[in-house]
C-alpha cells in the first residue's frame, strides 16, 4: 500500500496596538501552522494542522491586577478575595495546539469525516443564523475558524441533493470532571449536540433546511436560500429555542445581496440586514456582561456579592452573545487592482443605537508565498453596543468601586505578514 503525504502551511507575525488602554498597549504574536495531508488508501485521507504560537507584550489579566491593586477596592480584594491564577505557560497547550485532526472516508453515495474539523454552514457574510457552531470572523480577517470535534456524514441521494448529519462534542469536558467514580453526568450536562442540513439545488437556487439540538436543551430550526437574480441574494434564518428557559428564544433572519463590477481587477459590493429577535428591543436594556467580545473579566473570586467581579460557577449562565440588539446592517467592499493589491473592509451598524464597527483592510501579495496586511477595528458612534458607556465597566467589592473603561481600546490597529510554504 502506497502512502502519500503532503506538507503545507504558513508562518506569520502579527502585531496589534490597542489605542487608549491602560498599561502595555502592544501585542506581538508569532505563529507557525504546518498542515499535513496523508492519503493512506484510495478512499481514506487524513488531515492534521498544528498551531505553534508565542504571544509577547500585553497581558490583560496582569494589567488588571496591577491596576486594581492601586484603586480603592485593592485592599478589599487583597483581604477577602482569591486571585484567579493565570499562567502564561502552564503546559504545552498554551503554545502548541492541534486545530485540525480528522480522517475522511469517501464512498460512492456517502462521505464520512471523523475528528476535529472546520464546520461552516450558511450563506451570509457576517452573521450566520444557520452556522450552528457559529463564529463571527469578519472583524478578525486573519483568523481561521475553530475546529469542531465531530463525526459528520454527507449523503448524496440524488445529484441535486445533499444531506449532512453530524454529532459533535464541545471542547469543555468539565461535566465529566464533576462526577464521581463511574457515575455519568446527567444527559442535560453532556457536552454533545446533533445537527442536520438538507440541501436541494433547483431553479438556480440552493434550498436548505437546517436543525440543531444540544443535550442541554438549546435548539435551532431554520433554513437557508441562496440564488442569483441579476445580483447574488440570500435569505438565512430560523428560530432559537431553549428548553432550559435560560437563553432568550426568538427568530433570527439575515437578508443579503452582492454584486461584482468590472472595475479595475474586481469591485465587490455586498449588503445585509439582520433581525435578531433574541436581542433587546431597547438599548437601555442591554446586558453588556453577556458580550462574547469586549468584556473585561476581573481576575478575582470573592465570597460576597460583587458587581463585575465573579459569578457563581455552579449556576447556569446565559450563553455569551455576539451582539445585544435586534436590528443590524452591514456592508462589505473589496477592490482588487494591479493583480496583487486588495483594499476593502466591513462595516457593521446597530440600527437601534447608531453605533458600529468598521474593519478596514489593505492587503498585498508579493509573489506566490508572501502576503502583507494592514488593518484596524474601529468602534464608531456616540454611546451604545459598540461604544459602551463608561459605567458599564464599573466593578465593586463590598462598598468600594472602580472603573475599568481604560481597558477597552478606542481602536485596535493590526499589521501582519504571512509566508506560505
Amino acid at each position: 500500500m502506497n502512502v502519500d503525504a503532503e506538507l503545507a502551511g504558513y508562518a506569520e507575525v502579527r502585531g496589534m496596538y490597542q489605542v487608549g488602554v491602560e498599561g502595555t498597549p502592544w501585542t506581538l504574536i508569532e505563529k507557525v501552522r504546518p498542515t499535513f495531508e496523508i492519503n493512506a488508501a484510495p478512499r481514506v485521507r487524513a488531515f492534521v494542522a498544528v498551531d505553534g504560537m508565542l504571544v509577547e507584550g500585553r497581558d490583560t489579566s496582569d494589567e488588571l491586577r496591577i491596576f486594581l491593586e492601586s484603586t480603592q477596592i485593592g485592599p478589599t480584594l487583597e483581604e477577602y478575595c482569591t486571585p484567579v491564577e493565570t499562567y502564561h505557560f502552564e503546559d504545552v497547550r498554551d503554545y502548541l495546539t492541534v486545530e485540525r485532526l480528522y480522517v475522511d472516508f469517501t464512498g460512492k453515495k456517502a462521505d464520512f469525516r471523523l475528528g476535529r474539523q472546520p464546520v461552516n454552514w450558511g450563506s451570509a457574510l457576517v452573521f450566520h443564523p444557520t452556522d450552528l457552531y457559529n463564529e463571527v470572523v469578519a472583524s478578525e480577517p486573519w483568523r481561521e475558524r475553530k475546529g469542531v470535534n465531530a463525526l459528520r456524514a454527507k449523503i448524496a441521494p440524488v445529484p441535486a441533493a445533499d444531506i449532512f448529519a453530524m454529532v459533535a462534542m464541545d471542547d469543555d469536558l468539565s461535566a465529566f470532571e464533576k462526577t464521581e467514580g463511574d457515575e455519568l453526568p446527567e444527559f442535560e450536562d453532556l457536552p454533545f449536540s446533533g445537527a442536520m442540513k438538507l440541501t436541494l439545488r433547483k431553479f438556480e437556487t440552493d434550498w436548505s433546511a437546517v436543525g440543531l439540538y444540544r443535550a442541554d436543551g438549546r435548539w435551532f430550526a431554520g433554513g437557508d436560500l441562496r440564488g442569483t437574480l441579476g445580483v447574488g441574494w440570500w435569505v438565512e434564518g430560523g428560530w432559537h429555542g431553549d428548553a432550559r428557559e435560560v437563553d432568550p428564544e426568538g427568530a433570527e433572519v439575515v437578508v443579503g445581496v452582492d454584486y461584482s463590477l468590472p472595475i479595475l481587477d474586481r469591485f465587490y459590493l455586498a449588503a445585509e440586514y439582520r433581525y435578531d429577535g433574541t436581542g433587546e428591543e431597547d438599548p437601555e436594556d442591554y446586558d453588556y456582561s453577556l458580550r462574547s467580545a469586549g468584556a473585561v473579566d476581573v481576575p478575582y473570586s470573592c465570597p460576597f456579592a460583587t458587581a463585575g467581579v465573579n459569578v457563581d460557577p455552579d449556576e447556569v449562565q446565559p450563553t455569551a452573545r455576539t451582539t445585544l440588539g435586534q436590528h443590524y446592517v452591514d456592508a462589505t467592499v473589496n477592490v482588487m487592482f494591479l493583480d496583487d493589491w486588495t483594499v476593502g473592509g466591513v462595516a457593521i451598524v446597530n440600527v437601534q443605537d447608531g453605533t458600529g464597527l468598521v474593519v478596514p483592510d489593505v492587503a498585498v501579495t508579493l509573489g506566490e508565498r508572501v502576503a502583507l496586511h494592514v488593518g484596524a477595528q474601529i468602534p464608531v458612534g456616540e454611546e451604545g453596543e459598540f461604544v459602551p458607556p463608561d459605567e458599564t465597566f464599573d466593578v465593586s467589592a463590598g462598598n468600594k468601586s472602580a472603573n475599568l473603561a481604560g481597558f477597552v481600546p478606542v481602536a485596535t490597529l493590526n499589521a501582519w505578514a504571512r509566508y506560505s510554504f
